[in-house]
């Protein structure tokens, strides 16, 4: 006795139907199986380019005129605008503002910080990805103070933006928008 097939053949004819209309790969998974439909897996091949010598009719001769035609005018195509800032060799570029750069909990924490703005308090525990380490190297960069009073895990009340952590972040992202390939 044969095994029942893992995918029907009318369900196939209609996937088919759907990669081919929509130019689409379909992906099926049935019973350990994957079947992959592609638009364009039974087009046929293009024909082999002919020299003008060897065409047997004008439509030959027509045809291959339109795709020469075709092909000189891609070539033709004018060169996209190009942004002068993205063209700037890495070796000219100076360094960032602020070194040596920040890991990624430290710039989450400073972008949210110069949401609220400097010298604005927030709940310690409002930043997300934000632990003792993470304040501890802010602190010693002079861009974040916390408050003395501590909860009885040992972390700060509140937790604010200084204004030399303000004048940094701005800095860094004047570099930035400058250097828009970094």
């Amino acid at each position: 006795m044969t095994a029942r097939a893992p995918i029907k053949q009318a369900d196939l004819n209609r996937l088919a139907a759907v990669a081919k209309r929509n130019n689409i790969t379909i992906e099926v998974e049935a019973e350990g199986y994957t079947i992959r439909l592609h638009p364009n897996s039974a087009a046929q091949p293009e024909t082999v380019d002919l020299k003008p010598e060897e065409f047997t009719s004008l439509a030959e001769w027509q045809a291959w005129r339109e795709r020469e035609r075709a092909r000189e005018a891609r070539g033709k195509a004018p060169a996209p605008q190009r942004d002068s800032a993205w063209d700037i060799p890495w070796e000219d570029i100076p360094q960032e503002p602020i070194q040596p750069p920040l890991n990624w909990r430290e710039r989450k924490a400073m972008d949210y910080l110069m949401a609220h703005g400097p010298e604005v308090r927030v709940d310690w525990y409002a930043l997300k990805d934000y632990g003792s380490h993470t304040q501890k190297k802010l602190e010693e960069r002079g861009f974040v103070e916390a408050s003395s009073e501590t909860d009885r895990y040992g972390h700060p009340d509140q937790i604010w933006l200084t204004s030399a952590g303000v004048k940094a972040m701005r800095d860094q992202r004047a570099h930035r928008d400058k250097y828009p390939c970094l």
